[in-house]
């Protein structure tokens, strides 16, 4: 008998929520025919829903009364990431936060680990059911403690926002993928509709899950913020989140399924949630992986099946090769040297006839070559070029000639390409190599 009470009072109390919820909405809908404007009604609404299921712990904590503050600081951070951040570090060096970011993840290593520890104390290892847990709204220590912890889940969310702005100040721009501004802007406001309204039972499983991944990934961070390389685990930290999604889906599948009296539109938004975050981070997994993988294997491939180059073909393609040792020196022009004060003969004159590797379909001249020098001397120069006469060789001023000469080359060519060195007080460096053109 006492057993049948207790049933009884607890259908009474499971669905008044229900008749409060028929009753708000035929004065809602009293107040819409009367006049009433939107916003009044949203405030109704508001007011309503918070008096009928929201959690009456969480009225007195910052951010709790209502979702405007957390909101407020989401779209604070997309403008900084999306806008404010780039235009501020546009023409700005990278920052240096290496110090910065290894004490920023040893924090968040510390507090990943101790909410996974207490998730565990305030009821995954303390009665908890895996297939189904209702929240428990009481005030006993465990419930309390599981609320607590719910409210600090929610702050390290909103701490890590920093992420992202590390990535912006450092300008990382790789890093800020779709995958990563879609999960920073997403899991406050869940882990807030989660302090408010539902601080325990079944929603509480991917927490736990997402502190475990998170020590592991943050420890990854610090390490590599530390000057480590080639972490062998690296790649199997986006496998572990993977399955996190898979464990969650699972879980609420049969939370539906099996008719858990844990709020059903609760479970179908972490379903719904987990399920896109699945297809994002399997998306990212192909790509950075897979591909990747991939790529190198075809490269490998491309590269052992290239036929190695032998000196018959290199003979055939018509290019030849100047014996080692045998580059001929060219002259250097006197220092402070006038342009006018230089005559052409005497540049055509001493560039060797080595240097003068003609065109094989249309042979040039010294007579050619020399018209061309005396016409860029009388070309005027300026400043910046009067500047770079000091120091230079008799093959600058060939090559600029050629180069004039040869505005539209045809057909085959063979040219000298001559590069310098840095000019010292002791000379330039020469290094001549033959190519095809």
């Amino acid at each position: 008998m006492a057993s049948t009470t207790h049933l009884i009072a607890s259908s009474a109390e499971m669905y008044a929520p229900v008749d409060m919820i028929k009753s708000e909405v035929l004065l809602t809908m009293d107040d819409y025919f009367r006049g009433s404007s939107i916003s009044s009604l949203i405030a109704h609404w508001w007011r309503a829903l918070v008096e009928l299921i929201a959690d009456p712990r969480a009225k007195q904590l910052p951010f709790m009364d209502n979702p405007l503050p957390t909101l407020g600081m989401i779209i604070c951070y997309l403008l900084w990431v999306l806008l404010i951040g780039p235009m501020y570090m546009r023409d700005r060096k990278p920052m240096d936060l290496r110090r910065v970011i290894i004490f920023y993840n040893l924090f968040q290593v510390l507090l990943s680990g101790y909410m996974f520890y207490e998730h565990l104390m305030a009821g995954w290892v303390r009665g908890y059911s895996l297939t189904c847990q209702t929240v428990d709204y009481s005030d006993s220590p465990l419930s309390r403690r599981m609320f607590n912890l719910c409210y600090v889940y929610y702050l390290s969310k909103l701490s890590e926002f920093a992420d992202t702005v590390f990535f912006v100040l450092r300008k990382k721009q790789s890093q800020i993928t779709d995958l990563h501004v879609y999960h920073h802007s997403l899991t406050p406001i869940e882990a807030w509709i989660l302090t408010k309204f539902i601080a325990g039972g079944n929603a509480t499983l991917p927490n736990v899950i997402n502190n475990f991944v998170h020590v592991l990934m943050y420890f990854y961070y610090m390490l590599s913020a530390m000057g480590y390389r080639d972490i062998w685990w690296k790649k199997y930290m986006t496998e572990v989140q993977i399955i996190q999604f898979i464990i969650c889906i699972a879980h609420c599948i049969n939370a539906l399924a099996t008719g858990c009296p844990f709020p059903r539109f609760i479970t179908t938004l972490l379903l719904i949630n987990a399920s896109i975050f699945l297809a994002l981070f399997m998306n990212f997994y192909i790509e950075s992986y897979k591909r990747k993988s991939k790529s190198a294997a075809a490269k490998a491939a491309s590269t052992a099946a290239t036929p190695s180059i032998e000196p018959a073909a290199q003979e055939a393609s018509g290019v030849q090769d100047l014996p080692a040792g045998e580059v001929p020196a060219l002259p250097t022009l006197p220092a402070k040297a006038d342009q006018s004060g230089i005559p052409a003969e005497s540049l055509v004159a001493a560039v060797p006839d080595a240097v003068l590797l003609e065109d094989i379909n249309n042979n040039s001249s010294r007579t050619e070559l020399l018209e061309s020098v005396k016409k860029l001397a009388e070309e005027p120069m300026c400043e910046a070029d009067e500047s770079k006469v000091e120091g230079s060789t008799a093959e600058d001023v060939f090559t600029e000639a050629q180069t004039k000469q040869q505005q539209e080359p045809t057909g085959l060519r063979q040219r000298l390409v001559v590069e310098h060195g840095e000019e010292t007080r002791t000379g330039s460096t020469q290094l001549a190599e033959l190519a095809s053109g």
